[in-house]
């Protein structure tokens, strides 16, 4: 029985024991996962506050980005604004230059309107004394040459401002209808006579017994500023006459084209006031006489307002030749002493040349003393 209850108790104090050490067990398996929640909460609560972070950082990310946006946007826009700024000041710009331009064609178109009634039939007159040819039919327009007294013109028709049309050389222009008429006029001595008979009578028997023929010219004047222009003719004068203060543009076998393109440069290089400009070409290419008269004609208008003299003298007498007759040259020299304006001066070589006798060596040129003689002519009309 003793036995027995000191087994039991054993036994008792035993479980007593298991229980401890169980309960022991359950409290540290508390106690581990107490540490493991709390490890688990202290790892949450800083995800937790390291999210909120990257969120933010991702946020500032977001609105640096947005503000960088914003302000290329706003540059952008800048640039554009300035851009169609430009565009819009260029446009006001070009609108104010177009308004410019209309209102300068506006007043070109205002001084160029007018009407000209062509003639069915073209009409021939003649100039009643010096007068300005004009590209168009008032004085406001520019003037291209003029007219002498006497001068015949061809007459294509009138403009409302009654001006006459007319050809000039090969282009239209334009004189007052106060100094053309139909009827062809006498010589300027011829007019003077009818207004004072009685003195042309006079003059009349003077001349009749006091005019001797054509003399030549013997004594060579010195004429400063001259300048002697012309083909293979003028060649062979220089080098007759020898030393001289003239200046020669001249070149053996040419015509207008070497007239237009080389000789005229160098006659603007040389031209200025007092200047005396002698030209004597034609004998190379005689049907280029309304070439020369338009060139010559516009040339001379503007180097007598240089403040020069322009002359222009005939074409002198051929003989039989491969390259030019008589009839040409004499046809040349009627064209050309008609339609020459005015301020050009004719002089008639060739009726002098005639008069006082020449030699021609090859039915072309001359022989020294022709040329000699030739050359104190011209010096004298100058």
């Amino acid at each position: 029985m003793k036995k027995t209850s000191i087994i039991l108790t054993l036994i008792f104090a035993l479980a007593l024991c298991g229980c401890g050490k169980q309960e022991t067990a359950v409290n540290e398996v508390s106690a581990d996962a107490v540490v493991e929640s709390d490890s688990s909460d202290i790892m949450d609560a800083q995800a937790k506050e390291q999210t909120p972070s990257n969120e933010q950082s991702q946020d500032d990310n977001k609105e640096t980005e947005n503000a960088d946006s914003d302000d290329t946007d706003e540059a952008e826009t800048a640039d554009e604004n300035k851009d169609t700024n430009a565009e819009n000041d260029a446009a006001g710009n070009e609108t104010a230059d177009n308004a410019a331009t209309d209102n300068e064609m506006t007043e070109e178109e205002a001084v160029l309107e007018y009407t000209v009634t062509t003639y069915d039939e073209s009409q021939v007159m003649y100039a009643t004394g010096s007068v300005n040819v004009r590209k168009g039919p008032s004085t406001d327009f520019e003037r291209v040459g003029a007219l002498r007294y006497g001068q015949e013109i061809t007459v294509t028709g009138q403009a409302d401002t009654n001006w006459y049309e007319i050809m000039y050389g090969e282009e239209k222009a334009y004189v007052s209808n106060k100094y053309l008429q139909n009827d062809k006029l006498a010589d300027e001595s011829q007019a003077a006579a009818a207004a004072n008979p009685q003195a042309e009578a006079d003059a009349q028997s003077q001349t009749q017994q006091t005019t001797p023929k054509i003399q030549p010219v013997t004594e060579v004047k010195n004429v400063a500023g001259v300048i002697l222009v012309g083909d293979s003719r003028f060649v062979q004068m220089q080098e007759s006459v020898g030393a001289n203060s003239c200046t020669w543009i001249a070149e053996s076998g040419k015509g207008y084209t070497w007239f237009e393109e080389k000789a005229i440069p160098r006659i603007e290089g040389c031209v200025g006031r007092g200047t005396k400009i002698l030209i004597n070409l034609g004998v190379n290419d005689p049907g280029n006489h309304q070439k020369y008269l338009t060139l010559v004609n516009a040339k001379a208008a503007e180097w007598t307002a240089m403040g020069a003299t322009v002359y222009y003298a005939s074409v002198n007498p051929v003989w039989e030749n491969p390259y030019v007759t008589e009839e040409q040259v004499e046809y040349f020299n009627s064209q050309m002493q008609n339609g020459l304006s005015a301020d050009v001066h004719w002089i008639d070589s060739h009726s002098y040349i005639t008069s006082v006798g020449y030699k021609l060596v090859d039915g072309l040129h001359y022989n020294s003393e022709t040329y000699q003689n030739l050359y104190a002519y011209f010096m004298s009309c100058l």
